[in-house]
């Protein structure tokens, strides 16, 4: 059984990973070895001289055994490459294909799996394992015996702790119910259809929602504190404003790819383009509610609500685009930065207000007009 198991794993991991990653193996061996470590054993000698590669290539082990720093940065890039491992394991085993992997897989225990994945880390790891192992070899010539130990605990350690987190996950996807705390904690709520993408964000979005919400907060804090004599004009509201819809743009397009992704059959649903937009509107409001707090913490009453249309309304242009772009991010990047540099104009020429009925009319044509049309490509 272990063998048919460790040539399936070879044949699908080790050999598509060395495929993949050809280039940065080459980049690694012949650059990062047999320049930078010839560099720092041998200093200003520029050439080898004819048959001499054998002996400086010894000099290079024995730079690595005897030099903790060496042999650190060594390390660091074994982890590295590691990492880059794990990545590409961990999306092969989210291909449609591949599903084949949890009856032929699974069906050995635990012990076969860690054992198979072991020697599969242990292939995609062999130039750095082949390297640490004749580095062993010289170490012991040369009585370093503790940096020998430090080499083969390491290795040991992160290959067996590699192959772990690869039995572990392949098992977690079949038992996962693919529920996170928050949907099982919120399961009992009411959810409208306006809050699915809050709670898509809270759930699998948490990241970028932290991230977003950091540029957005560098946005108002540096524009409000370059203006700081005159923070509440209305341009340089605005202009808050504009950077706090600009911070949000990777959530807004992540919001369109949801609803497009997972919502398609809501199309269906007796709605009119009218309260869709509505509900669209909604959902924004409460994306960006920290924002509207603080709208109304700076500014007069009125003032922060046209700052608070202004915002939704620039909202909406940015997302209502993407139904005439479509999902495509290298389409919409361009249309972002052309929007923002239109928008700046204007706050510029002093037609801030203005925004605000435009912005809202051309993202509501925008929309009905092509909501119906888009198809996910």
């Amino acid at each position: 059984m272990q063998q048919p198991l460790n040539n399936i794993l070879i044949k699908i991991f080790a050999r598509g990973f060395y495929k993949v990653n050809s280039g940065l193996l080459i980049f690694l061996f012949v650059i990062l070895v047999s320049y930078c470590f010839f560099i720092n054993t041998l200093g200003d000698v520029k050439l080898l001289p004819p048959g001499k590669e054998l002996y400086y290539q010894f000099m290079i082990l024995i730079t690595f055994v005897s030099s903790p720093g060496m042999m650190l940065m060594f390390f660091t890039v074994w982890i590295f490459y590691t990492i880059k491992s794990w990545q590409y394991v961990s999306g092969q085993l989210q291909i449609e294909h591949h599903g084949f992997l949890y009856y032929s897989i699974l069906s050995a225990g635990w012990t076969r799996q860690f054992k198979g994945w072991f020697y599969t880390q242990f292939i995609i790891s062999l130039p750095f394992v082949c390297y640490a192992l004749l580095a062993s070899v010289i170490g012991l010539v040369l009585h370093h015996y503790g940096m020998v130990s430090v080499i083969i605990l390491f290795a040991f350690l992160l290959i067996t702790i590699t192959a772990l987190i690869y039995t572990k996950q392949l098992n977690a996807l079949v038992e996962d119910t693919g529920q996170t705390w928050l949907i099982n904690w919120g399961q009992s709520w009411r959810k409208p259809f306006f809050s699915l993408f809050i709670y898509h964000i809270f759930d699998r979005l948490k990241m970028a929602l932290v991230l977003t919400k950091l540029l957005s907060y560098m946005a108002i804090i540096s524009i409000m504190f370059s203006f700081s004599d005159s923070y509440t004009n209305s341009r340089v509201a605005a202009f808050a404003v504009l950077g706090i819809v600009m911070a949000h743009s990777i959530l807004i397009y992540q919001q369109h790819r949801f609803a497009l992704i997972y919502l398609t059959i809501t199309r269906n649903f007796p709605y009119g383009l009218s309260k869709l937009y509505v509900l669209q509107v909604l959902t924004y409001l409460i994306l960006l509610l920290p924002e509207c707090i603080w709208m109304f913490i700076s500014f007069k009453f009125f003032m922060a609500i046209g700052l608070l249309a202004m915002l939704l309304g620039i909202t909406m242009l940015f997302h209502c685009i993407l139904y005439r772009i479509g999902l495509a991010m290298n389409k919409y990047l361009p249309w972002l930065l052309g929007m923002f540099f239109v928008i700046s104009l204007v706050i510029l020429f002093g037609l801030t207000w203005l925004l605000i009925p435009v912005c809202l009319g051309v993202s509501f044509m925008l929309f009905y007009y092509n909501y119906y049309r888009e198809e996910l490509e």
